[in-house]
């Protein structure tokens, strides 16, 4: 009795040893892999191209579809991968309004049309990988600049039918994470055509407002200044009013130019553009008829 008593004691304090070695044991340091560190560095270089940065790699890191080790631009087509993916979830959302808006006319015509336009967005952001295939940048901007605006015209149809919790929350889904990626995704291409894989350089999509003009064969040659020539002299100024001033509209100054081939040079003072052409939209212009193409006698 004693011998099993000692042998039911010793398993108790066995048993109570084990247990607290468990509690007490430390499980080593997490040891991140280096192809996910990689991949998290090269999401967060390329989605500097976004105007949300941090959306944009919470997106394409939940997408789970950027590989290991991945270039930049496999990192463009996990962008536009995610892009169809989302487009399909927006569709679906979309047939349920049209599917629960039986009796409801405007909201029937606003789905019906927003999947019209998701249709054509889909369109459109296919033929992104084909030209990015055959190396048509230009193409593939284009492309998926298309998709956007078809993507806002859906959800600019269904704000004016935004009467059910429904509509609300498609609507959020397509600002918020749709609207928002494809964006991403053409940040990321306008950057890869301009810069490359220098993702050093990338940023937000700039303009010409900004002061930004994309490298172009004209923009390099001696004495060009963007896309015009150093040193121009205006023949002619537009502006509201004001000394110096000879035309308050732009239409006017354009049927002054001479139809003999001689370069023309408007000078269009800042200002806000109206109906009748007079003044310019925020800055000052400078535009040389018959030579630039951006306004030209017929």
């Amino acid at each position: 009795m004693a011998t099993l008593l000692s042998l039911t004691l010793l398993s108790l304090l066995l048993l109570f040893s084990l247990s607290s070695a468990a509690r007490h044991h430390h499980t080593p340091p997490y040891t991140a892999d280096p192809s996910r560190k990689q991949t998290s560095s090269i999401i967060h270089e390329t989605c500097k191209a976004s105007r949300d940065p941090p959306a944009c790699e919470a997106w394409l890191s939940q997408s789970h579809h950027v590989p290991p080790k991945a270039t930049v631009l496999q990192v463009i087509q996990s962008a536009l991968w995610a892009t169809s993916q989302n487009l399909d979830k927006g569709r679906a959302m979309v047939q349920d309004i049209l599917n629960s808006s039986a009796g409801n006319k405007n909201r029937t015509t606003a789905a019906q049309n927003c999947l019209e336009s998701v249709r054509y967005s889909d369109y459109r952001i296919n033929q992104v990988g084909g030209a990015l295939s055959r190396g048509g940048l230009k193409d593939a901007r284009a492309w998926t600049s298309a998709a956007l605006v078809y993507q806002y015209d859906c959800w600019s149809g269904l704000k004016y039918v935004n009467d059910t919790s429904q509509v609300v929350q498609t609507m959020a889904f397509f600002n918020n994470t749709l609207i928002a990626g494809t964006s991403s995704a053409l940040g990321m291409l306008v950057n890869y055509d301009v810069f490359g894989e220098k993702t050093g350089s990338w940023g937000p999509a700039r303009t010409e407002r900004d002061g930004f003009w994309e490298p172009g064969s004209d923009s390099h040659a001696p004495g060009w200044v963007g896309r015009l020539p150093a040193g121009l002299t205006a023949d002619v100024t537009v502006c509201k009013g004001g000394s110096g001033c000879k035309y308050k509209t732009v239409q006017e100054a354009v049927n002054a130019a001479p139809t003999n081939g001689k370069r023309f040079v408007i000078r269009i003072k800042a200002g806000v553009l109206r109906g009748d052409g007079a003044g310019a939209v925020g800055e000052e212009r400078t535009c040389a008829v018959g030579v630039m193409g951006w306004a030209k006698r017929s």
